[in-house]
């Protein structure tokens, strides 16, 4: 390995399927190039983020294995790997796979790489003359320590925005849900089968929690609660939406200019027309349409829309959803869950607000896109420290003027609406390596469906 303390070509920093995609495309379009990979504190960048970590062979993938390779030129790459490296488990295109698969893919992916490993939080990221200071908590390289290792360029691929804590939360609340799980020991779970847990949220998260349990023996009851009271729906085949169909549909969404007007039009088409096929439709130019929408709108579209779409767009494998059908002591209720100052947890609805006597509570509430600048977080800092500059919405952060540096992700959500699917990461990466050092960039191109 190089000495740490020389200029790197490309610092990736963050731990997830952005960052590898990212070294990945950087080992392809330039393999000349020093590359260093900051992969945060080492005992949860080992698992490639916890959800692709886990034991389960009950959580899994909600996108068909053969749309989950890295490689944007190649992106059946997670199916062909399976399929030559583990033949016994006789994978078919459309099944949606064990996530720990897609970890133990990431990992062999990365192995193959050459790039110098470096572990442990980064506090902040400086520029001075042309060269970017990488400031790092604990940590440093393997086999060595540093502490502010420089680059050329930089790509934050810094993943999920946390959610804010719940204020005055009690001992039996679990604020990381996949931290939780990953901890338990190999057989059971510490409830009894006259326990209630509450799942806060419906996302997929919460599915995985609901069927780990069960998987580990918990036969008690389980509430699971959320502003929509809706899981994800279904995948489900559906043929692509006729060419005078689809016509007619951009037709109608090129004169949609407010958030009533867009919704109007999707409910318009999807009660005509297969939902899924009219979803589908929009997933090539989906930031197109929400670039074309004011601020004010946008935001309208986050208030009121923003779960019923991710209901409907991020699906969930049939037998999955049949499984939780099917569960007698499962239940999904809407409501809001917040903690009062004397740590009781109660649930807000239509009827008023009770108090719930629960053994366990799965804080499940998916990522904190309106909270990702707030608190101490690397992204909040950056904004503070003017290295970034903040989406209007508060959600993300805009595209760097400065062509040396990079944000892949979840990190851009408000700049645009689809940004956290593996083929935006995939090709945002692509688009990365292209652009590095051609001057100011927009990184706006299609993604492919």
């Amino acid at each position: 390995m190089t000495a740490i303390d020389a200029p790197y070509d490309l610092a990736v920093i963050g731990g997830g399927p952005a960052a590898v995609a990212t070294v990945l495309a950087a080992q392809a379009l330039q393999p000349q190039w020093r590359v260093l990979w900051c992969r945060g504190p080492e005992d949860s960048a080992r698992g490639y983020l916890p959800a692709y970590g886990g034991n389960s062979l009950l959580h899994r993938l909600n996108v068909p294995v053969e749309r989950m390779g890295l490689d944007a030129e190649a992106p059946v790459d997670f199916f062909d790997w399976l399929r030559r490296e583990h033949p016994e488990r006789d994978v078919l295109p459309g099944q949606f796979v064990p996530r720990r698969w897609f970890g133990e893919y990431l990992a062999a992916r990365v192995q193959a790489s050459d790039s110098a490993t470096c572990f442990g939080a980064v506090r902040a990221l400086r520029k001075h003359d042309d060269m970017w200071r990488i400031d790092l908590g604990d940590g440093g390289s393997e086999g060595q320590r540093a502490s502010a290792p420089t680059a050329r360029r930089v790509a934050l691929c810094l993943g999920m925005p946390a959610g804010l804590p719940m204020p005055h939360a009690p001992r039996h609340w679990v604020a990381d849900s996949w931290a939780w799980w990953r901890a338990l020991p190999a057989n059971g779970v510490p409830l009894r089968d006259n326990d209630t847990v509450l799942v806060v949220g419906s996302g997929l998260t919460a599915v995985d929690m609901v069927l780990g349990l069960r998987e580990r023996g918990f036969r008690g009851r389980i509430r699971a609660v959320s502003p929509g009271g809706r899981w994800s729906q279904a995948h489900a085949p559906a043929a692509p939406l006729a060419p005078d169909v689809r016509e007619a549909l951009d037709e109608a969404l090129d004169e949609a200019i407010t958030a009533r007007d867009v919704l109007g039009v999707l409910r318009h088409f999807a009660g005509r027309h297969p939902w899924r096929a009219v979803i589908d439709a929009l997933r090539a130019d989906t930031n197109a349409r929400w670039a074309g929408l004011a601020p004010d709108e946008q935001r309208r579209v986050l208030r009121h829309a923003f779960g019923t779409w991710n209901r409907h767009r991020h699906r969930m494998a049939p037998d999955v959803c049949a499984a939780l059908d099917a569960d007698a002591a499962l239940s999904l209720e809407p409501g809001r869950i917040r903690v009062d100052a004397e740590g009781r947890i109660l649930k807000r609805d239509r009827f008023g607000e009770t108090v719930l006597d629960v053994a366990l509570a799965l804080d499940c509430r998916g990522p904190g896109f309106r909270a990702a600048l707030a608190g101490d977080s690397l992204l909040a800092r950056l904004v503070r420290d003017g290295v970034l500059e903040a989406h209007p919405l508060g959600t993300g952060v805009r595209t760097p003027a400065d062509s040396s540096l990079a944000v892949i992700g979840a990190a851009r959500f408000g700049e645009r609406f689809e940004t956290s699917a593996l083929p935006e990461l995939r090709q945002q990466a692509l688009e990365a390596l292209r652009f590095f050092g051609s001057g100011p960039r927009a990184m706006c191109g299609v993604i492919p469906a």
